[in-house]
């Protein structure tokens, strides 16, 4: 069995933050990682010769040349016996750079989409300013959280890559499937950015919620709609990520199948599905041990499980509905 990854054995590997960003800071640098990933196909991994890389650079001085490669070359590019390649930090730094800078400042105006506002049912209008994918009903005037303007019921960071060629409908599937899969990712307890640890760093539980449910507005204490919030962060990248309890019930197996007896193909990917959320019961069993019980109510009967601090179950029950 192979050793396990101690933090000693990624200090003696990888270049710090700081050493990274020399290394990239130079234009000629970065032109061989675009040149690099231009010849790059995925089907076909035959290395790019020195000749045709030095042609694409444009650099007069094939010692200037190797230099940069040298530089590059334990992290970035890997020197193969008929050329250069890059290596998956290359391709991932690339992709990082593209993932941005796809589309220029790009800014869509308010179009309708094909579902409803889970808070009252009327019609949402998608759009997209600054990096950001905003959600805004037509209908009410919903504030979850205390920081979204009025009529916006949800908003997420979108790489501007995921804009091209995509009609604002297919933009909008594209972003919900984007962000469940990245929000599967931390409550697994991994990080979407960097892959590292992302554990459970805080579970918020406001002491004297209330939220005005009739008119969807936040609670003026806690500044959110939802009672309990979780908070992860990455102990590498410092990324983090703040949600409701509410959505953890939702990556397991028995609630899946719970759903599915009940005749309900649940996906909480669709946003229509989101309205089961607002139908949960939550209750603070215990503050020391953190115990915080969720119940699912289905027709007649309910799905109850209990969490712990990390959000991890500890128990789950099934009986008739009492609520």
């Amino acid at each position: 069995m192979d050793p396990p990854i101690t933090n000693e054995t990624i200090r003696t590997n990888p270049p710090a933050g700081n050493e990274a960003f020399q290394l990239l800071s130079d234009e000629t640098r970065l032109a061989i990682l675009q040149a690099l990933w231009e010849a790059y196909d995925p089907a076909d991994d035959t290395p790019m010769p020195f000749s045709d890389l030095r042609a694409s650079v444009d650099v007069d001085d094939p010692g200037r040349l190797n230099y940069h490669l040298n530089k590059l070359s334990t992290h970035f590019v890997r020197r193969k016996e008929d050329g250069y390649e890059l290596r998956d930090a290359g391709k991932r730094i690339v992709r990082m750079l593209l993932s941005g800078t796809a589309i220029d400042d790009p800014e869509i105006d308010p179009v309708e989409v094909d579902f409803s506002c889970w808070y009252c049912g009327g019609q949402p209008e998608w759009s997209y300013r600054e990096g950001w994918r905003i959600l805004e009903c037509t209908s009410c005037d919903a504030r979850c959280v205390d920081t979204f303007p009025p009529g916006v019921i949800s908003k997420n960071e979108f790489p501007p890559s995921g804009l091209r060629d995509r009609t604002p409908n297919e933009i909008n599937d594209a972003d919900r499937i984007w962000g469940a899969h990245r929000r599967a990712s931390v409550m697994d307890g991994v990080c979407p950015e960097c892959a590292g640890e992302m554990p459970v760093t805080a579970i918020e539980i406001c002491d004297d919620h209330r939220p005005d449910w009739d008119e969807f507005q936040f609670c003026e204490a806690c500044g959110s709609i939802f009672w309990m919030l979780v908070s992860h962060v990455c102990e590498g990248c410092k990324y983090r990520w703040r949600m409701p309890t509410l959505f953890y019930p939702t990556r397991l197996p028995a609630v899946v199948a719970f759903y599915y007896e009940h005749g309900i193909e649940f996906d909480l990917a669709t946003y229509e599905q989101r309205t089961f959320l607002l139908d949960y019961h939550q209750e603070l069993l215990s503050e020391d041990p953190l115990r915080i019980r969720i119940s699912i109510p289905l027709e007649d009967e309910a799905l109850r499980l209990i969490y712990d601090e990390r959000m991890e179950v500890v128990d789950v029950n099934r009986r008739g509905r009492t609520r």
